[in-house]
């Protein structure tokens, strides 16, 4: 039994078991290629696999697989590299499930497989459907900037209608303004307009289209020229949410995190719009057929779904 001393209080030792085998520490090392090629030498030489694993901190079945290819091959396996069980070809029908389904809500793997297993009573692995997709083009390598590193906390809204946020967004794409109403509690996009120019007038219309919904009983927004009286000049927009008894609320400046889900709604517009034919088609996959993560995705639920379990029942 290996034992850890620690001197404690002048003469007096305390002496405890340890905990952890240093034995087990080797195996969090890393591989390096000096290592390897020292472990590999020493196998040569006639140390037993036990001994040999020891040099690199590696378990005694990764020390038999990369010398079994060097004896295999005559050459240095190649740091990295996939040495163990080669991956599984793609079949046609995975291939096939997974551009329909794609093609149909253009969302990401994880999402997808779950969308899978719904529709198609199937089952692909998330890293399998995104290793299909990057074939058929359909998706892009993730950076290190595109994993999110912990879960946000959001703040929401109980009820539809309680809270809408708003915002302007030029497309450049398609070379068009647009302007958004989003519901805050089921995400649900209530109102867009595209147009040439960011106006009040068009504002106000987006906020008449998203009141065919409903009574809205507040409106975020920024500090935009359409939204706030400026000096000497008249805010319509502001005066027609006074009359319709809709109270405004300002983000804080410089503070864009304040209205986050109308800006995260328009990374999606900027990224999907141009894969529909009109407006209208685009706002219907957003509203009815693709899933929201920020909703009960456990059910894949869509705003469309969200708006009608969160309204406030009347009495």
């Amino acid at each position: 039994m290996n034992y850890l001393r620690v001197a404690k209080h002048g003469n007096k030792i305390c002496v405890i078991q340890k905990l952890f085998p240093y034995d087990k520490f080797l195996f969090s090392m890393k591989l390096t290629k000096g290592k390897l090629l020292e472990t590999l030498k020493r196998k040569n030489q006639g140390w037993t696999t036990y001994q040999a694993r020891k040099i690199a901190g590696i378990s005694i079945r990764r020390v038999n697989q990369v010398y079994k290819q060097y004896l295999l091959t005559e050459q240095i396996p190649e740091i990295g590299k996939a040495n163990g069980r080669p991956a599984r070809p793609m079949e046609d029908w995975e291939i096939q499930t997974v551009k329909e389904a794609f093609e149909k809500y253009s969302v990401s793997a994880s999402v997808l497989m779950k969308l899978i297993e719904r529709d198609y009573k199937k089952h692909i692995n998330h890293n399998r459907i995104h290793r299909i997709l990057l074939d058929l083009g359909m998706a892009k390598t993730k950076g290190k900037k595109d994993i999110r590193k912990k879960d946000w906390i959001r703040y929401e809204r109980r009820h539809s209608l309680t809270a809408v946020h708003i915002d302007w967004y030029y497309h450049a794409i398609m070379q068009h303004w647009a302007f958004a109403v989003l519901d805050d509690a089921s995400r649900k996009l209530l109102a867009l307009v595209e147009c040439n120019s960011p106006t009040s007038e068009a504002s106000i219309e987006g906020m008449k289209e998203a009141m065919k919904h409903g009574t809205i009983r507040q409106c975020i927004s920024d500090h935009g020229t359409q939204f706030i009286k400026q000096a000497e000049m008249d805010s319509r927009f502001r005066d027609f949410l006074v009359e319709n008894s809709i109270k405004q609320i300002l983000c804080r400046i410089k503070h864009p995190q304040s209205n986050g889900k109308v800006e995260k709604f328009f990374d999606l517009y900027q990224n999907k719009r141009s894969l529909f034919k009109t407006k209208e088609e685009f706002v219907a996959w957003y509203n009815e057929i693709r899933p929201h993560r920020s909703l009960n995705f456990e059910v894949l639920e869509t705003p469309q779904q969200a708006f009608i379990r969160k309204m406030k029942a009347e009495i």
